[in-house]
């Protein structure tokens, strides 16, 4: 799809009688930034065929695992291996990473709509803001998949095997299943690296937002949580992304050593650092506007209560019934100013991603170490 047409596509989810389209029929055409991705062209080639997009994805996963699960029991590897969850994964990472940008641009696509009453009056369109959140452009995007094939070759040349004798749960016993496994090998650090890139792409702008383009009410902060809900969802789906070569190292453990626990337990990290990072500008912004009103609301009581001794020590009784409301009434405002969340998201919203993120990261941990233990 061109960039005009993917502009287009932009306009027509922000359309709709709230829309600056519509409010002014005769503003100049929206110029994209950068010309879109090969994944933004992909991913709209999706859109346009005639079934759900999700299902497109389930489709090609479903056939790759059917030709693994057919190579894998004719080449005996379950009856040696056994059937493991990795021996099922591998072969369709790839695709789940192209579902998952996929699925983050269509769930941005309702965030910045959710969040336009908190942007600022001068800030960019919410066109423009869209186009960046949904798109990535073109020539980082290749550079992402190359380095995701340098990164993976260097790490062959670097071991003291080659990918025959790997551990892979059996995937490369066979000649066969050596053959798809390195076949699926390309696409995934391919994928890999752009998925990373895609997110952080998306995360900055998501920060750049917070910062630089928001209005913040504390008495409406609902629309705010729209793009931290788009925060939880990337992070979740990285995890989901990610958990799963936990089971490969865990295999390798043997061979490489501890070390490969050390090096990589950061990197399954970063679904928590993927939900907070974006969402710093705006909890700075909170912070400020909390404790001014916090100051503002002092002050006032504080001018009353003078007044109020004033009037006592004077014996000018009259009115201090309507000093001491307003007082009340300063008082109850700044109970309720304590309990604004300082932080963009629902509550109970962290709670839950850190059980669902960092739990089976726990359990990981502690199977990896009584295996060491056991194995002795």
């Amino acid at each position: 799809m061109t960039p005009t047409n993917r502009s287009t596509a932009a306009r027509s989810a922000l359309g709709g009688k709230g829309s600056p389209s519509a409010e002014l029929p005769n503003q100049e055409p929206f110029l994209p930034p950068y010309p879109p991705s090969w994944v933004d062209r992909f991913t709209d080639w999706v859109e346009r065929l005639p079934i759900p997009w999700w299902l497109f994805y389930l489709i090609v996963g479903l056939l790759l695992e059917a030709f693994q699960v057919y190579v894998l029991w004719s080449g005996g590897v379950f009856k040696a291996f056994g059937v493991q969850f990795f021996q099922l994964y591998f072969p369709v990472n790839y695709v789940l990473a192209v579902f998952l940008m996929h699925a983050f641009d269509r769930r941005a696509r309702t965030a910045i709509e959710r969040f336009r009453p908190a942007l600022r009056e001068q800030a960019a369109s919410a066109e423009r803001l869209l186009y960046e959140l949904t798109t990535l452009p073109a020539r980082p995007t290749i550079l992402a998949g190359l380095a995701g094939m340098a990164f993976g070759l260097s790490s062959v040349l670097l071991m003291d095997m080659n990918m025959r004798e790997y551990p892979m749960f059996g995937m490369n016993a066979t000649p066969a299943g050596y053959r798809f496994a390195t076949a699926s090998f390309f696409p995934t650090l391919w994928l890999w690296f752009t998925l990373v890139y895609h997110t952080i792409h998306q995360l900055r702008t998501v920060h750049r937002i917070y910062a630089q383009e928001t209005t913040v009410d504390l008495y409406r902060l609902r629309p705010i949580y729209a793009l931290a809900e788009l925060t939880a969802v990337t992070a979740v789906g990285f995890a989901i992304y990610t958990y799963p070569w936990l089971a490969d190292l865990q295999n390798a453990s043997s061979t490489l050593g501890p070390a490969a626990l050390v090096l990589n337990i950061p990197f399954f990290a970063w679904p928590i650092v993927i939900f907070l990072w974006p969402l710093w500008g705006a909890h700075r912004t909170l912070v400020e506007l909390k404790e001014a009103a916090l100051g503002e609301a002092a002050t006032r009581v504080k001018s009353l209560a003078g007044l109020l001794h004033e009037r006592i020590d004077a014996r000018q009784l009259g009115g201090i019934d309507e000093v001491h409301k307003a007082i009340n009434a300063l008082e109850f405002e700044t109970a309720r100013l304590l309990k604004v969340p300082t932080w963009p998201w629902h509550p109970g919203t962290f709670r839950g991603l850190l059980a669902a993120v960092l739990l089976p990261l726990l359990l990981w941990v502690v199977q990896f170490v009584l295996q060491r233990i056991l194995v002795k």
